[in-house]
Parts: structure tokens; C-alpha cells; sequence
């Protein structure tokens, strides 16, 4: 596992969700034959990274300290039909157990939801723009979020940070 220290990983979540509003922001700007997938590539970088500095933010609101970042695994590899994913890593934020431990259950539930949340809503941002670039975009991207919301409400609670706040 590689570890990389808090403050550098808050500033590759930090730019890649500036990578993302950026390319929303300066969409007019890009040949029209790319905005599509500029669209798209902001999506992604609201989703990915997204995840990981909502728990650091909610953690910071309760008190929890953290040790450092980590490139892992989805815990949705641990299903069997996931597996494939493997293959892509994802960053997680390991907590100090101590500051953790000292919060309360609805606290723990806060910080382990904060994640899963923002990462089902915060893409949902691109619908503004897809709507200005057509019907088929926006469609295309109002599928893309109900999908990732449908996926997350359904894998989250068996085996990701959903299945976290019940303990």
C-alpha cells in the first residue's frame, strides 16, 4: 500500500475537483466536437474525487485525525462480479483510531456517509451544462447520475461505506 501524507493528498483531491469545475466553467471555450467529453471527464472527476475529501471535511467538523492517504481498492472488488475492478486504484484516508473511537454512533454514521453521498450527488452539478449542450447530453448525463446513485444505494450498504455506518 502507498502511502501518501494528508496534505498532499487533500491537494490531488482539491485539483481534481478544480480540474473538474474548470472544465465545466471554461466549456464554451473547448471545440465543440470535445465538449461532450470534456463533460463527461468532469463527471468523473466530481465523482472520483469527490469521495475521499467529504470524509476528510466531515472528519474534520467531529475531530477525527487522520494518518495519511492510501492508492487501494474499491471495497466493491470484494464482490465477486467486481473483481475486474482491481485493475483500478481508487484513494482512501486511513483514520487515526483513537480521535475516531472518542466521536459519537450518529457522528461515525455522518462521517462514513459524507463519502458515499458526495460522490452520488456532487456529479449531479453537470446536468447545468448538459442541458446547454442538448437534449441527448443531458439524458446521457441524467442517466449517468441516476445510475451511479441507483449502484451506490444498492453496493454501498453490502460492502462499502453505507455498510460502515451500521456498526
Amino acid at each position: 500500500m502507498r502511502k501518501i501524507p494528508v496534505f498532499l493528498g487533500n491537494i490531488v483531491e482539491f485539483a481534481g475537483l478544480c480540474s473538474g469545475a474548470l472544465m465545466i466553467l471554461f466549456l464554451d471555450s473547448i471545440p465543440e466536437f470535445l465538449r461532450f467529453f470534456a463533460l463527461i471527464a468532469a463527471w468523473f472527476c466530481f465523482w472520483y474525487f469527490s469521495h475521499c475529501f467529504a470524509h476528510f471535511v466531515a472528519g474534520k467538523i467531529f475531530g477525527i485525525r487522520f494518518l495519511y492517504y492510501f492508492v487501494g481498492r474499491s471495497a466493491i472488488t470484494r464482490l465477486p462480479q467486481f473483481r475486474f475492478l482491481k485493475i483500478f486504484p481508487v484513494l482512501g484516508i486511513k483514520v487515526d483510531v483513537e480521535s475516531f473511537s472518542a466521536i459519537s454512533s450518529r457522528d461515525k454514521f455522518i462521517f462514513y456517509a459524507s463519502g458515499a453521498f458526495a460522490s452520488m450527488f456532487v456529479p449531479t452539478v453537470c446536468l447545468i451544462p448538459a442541458a446547454k449542450l442538448g437534449t441527448q447530453t443531458f439524458l446521457f448525463v441524467l442517466l449517468l447520475c441516476i445510475g451511479n446513485i441507483i449502484l451506490t444505494l444498492y453496493f454501498s450498504p453490502r460492502v462499502g461505506d453505507l455498510s460502515r455506518t451500521k456498526r
